[in-house]
């Protein structure tokens, strides 16, 4: 093959990329979803595509927000402190953040297995109904405990928020990550753990800017009203404040 069909080759196949790219796209935009471009680098990143096959047919938290926990947990090198995990489920964000840790912490791991506890009426939507019931997301906690076996430096705290808090009452955290999607738990998780920050540390909510969960949603702009920190809000749903001492 000459150069020049080379080269010819190489465009057609760049042309059919963008041009599959915008048909995906247009059918997201339809549905509300999102397609990621090719050029974005993070889904390459050694640290997430080796815990990527680490955690194939392991249910949870979906990889962009995986994507966000790594690099938050790994841009606090410097810091001291254990990591906490409130909503565990089958282990599949416990697993990205340990896989990319840059420095040796503990992981205190929290969750009932029971699924979620009673809504409250500050879980409603507008139209007053909530997304979810007693006992939705429930897991076997044997299934959770076996993903995570091969990681030492793992502590579950087995039962309902706030009662299994004063079992690290003496220890400080240096990120904390709630996945609990009501607001009672969430309240109560940011309440506990608020004070046991260490400074820069950083309180990431999965379900902060999710319409399903607008519990999780008010239960940290309640807490964060008369603080210092400000809740930085991604696309992927997520939040983020830094604790400012």
């Amino acid at each position: 093959m000459k150069l020049r069909d080379v080269a010819l080759a190489v465009v057609s196949k760049k042309r059919r990329g963008v041009a599959w790219y915008k048909v995906s796209q247009k059918k997201a935009d339809k549905y509300g979803f999102y397609v990621y471009s090719r050029h974005m680098v993070w889904r390459h990143q050694p640290f997430f595509r080796k815990a990527l096959q680490r955690v194939k047919n392991i249910r949870g938290i979906p990889d962009p927000r995986a994507f966000v926990l790594q690099s938050c947990l790994r841009s606090i090198e410097r810091i001291d402190g254990d990591v906490a995990e409130c909503g565990v489920r089958q282990g599949r964000s416990t697993i990205f953040m340990l896989m990319s840790d840059l420095r040796p912490r503990h992981y205190h791991l929290f969750d009932s297995f029971a699924g979620l506890s009673e809504p409250t009426a500050e879980d409603g939507k507008p139209n007053g109904r909530t997304s979810w019931k007693s006992g939705d997301l429930s897991t076997d906690e044997r299934v959770a405990r076996e993903n995570v076996s091969d990681f030492s430096n793992t502590t579950f705290h087995v039962g309902w928020i706030p009662e299994t808090f004063p079992s690290v009452s003496d220890r400080r955290f240096a990120l904390v990550h709630i996945d609990v999607d009501l607001y009672e738990p969430t309240r109560d998780a940011l309440a506990f753990f608020y004070d046991r920050m260490c400074a820069h540390g950083m309180i990431i909510c999965d379900d902060y800017g999710s319409a399903l969960c607008p519990g999780a949603r008010k239960a940290f702009d309640q807490f964060f009203d008369n603080r210092p920190e400000g809740i930085i809000e991604l696309p992927t749903g997520q939040a983020i404040v830094v604790k400012a001492s």
